[in-house]
């Protein structure tokens, strides 16, 4: 069963072992294999600045980027931490 993540005008869809990233204003989503998955964060003030998208090294390229308070940010967390469970509950890619 799919799981969503809904902030502003994007919707991140993690389906097994695939997160998808909707924008409202495209009409391509961008899928990224749980493996590849990349997650930067910066606190900014009282926010959080999150991308999230494919992974090359340490750096996180394209995806989305996610302006969120401290709520919405333990809720993001929560999301990730199923891609994370999903990632690790099967052999990936070397």
């Amino acid at each position: 069963m799919a799981t969503e993540f809904i902030h502003e005008a994007y919707i991140l869809v993690l389906d097994g072992r695939i997160l998808e990233i909707f924008h409202r204003g495209n009409e391509d989503s961008r899928r990224v294999h749980v493996a590849f998955l990349g997650v930067s964060v910066k606190p900014k003030g009282d926010r959080f600045k999150v991308q999230v998208g494919p992974a090359y090294g340490d750096q996180v390229m394209s995806g989305a980027w996610l302006t969120m308070d401290a709520v919405e940010y333990e809720r993001f967390r929560s999301f990730v931490a199923l891609a994370i469970a999903a990632r690790d509950s099967a052999p990936n890619p070397a």
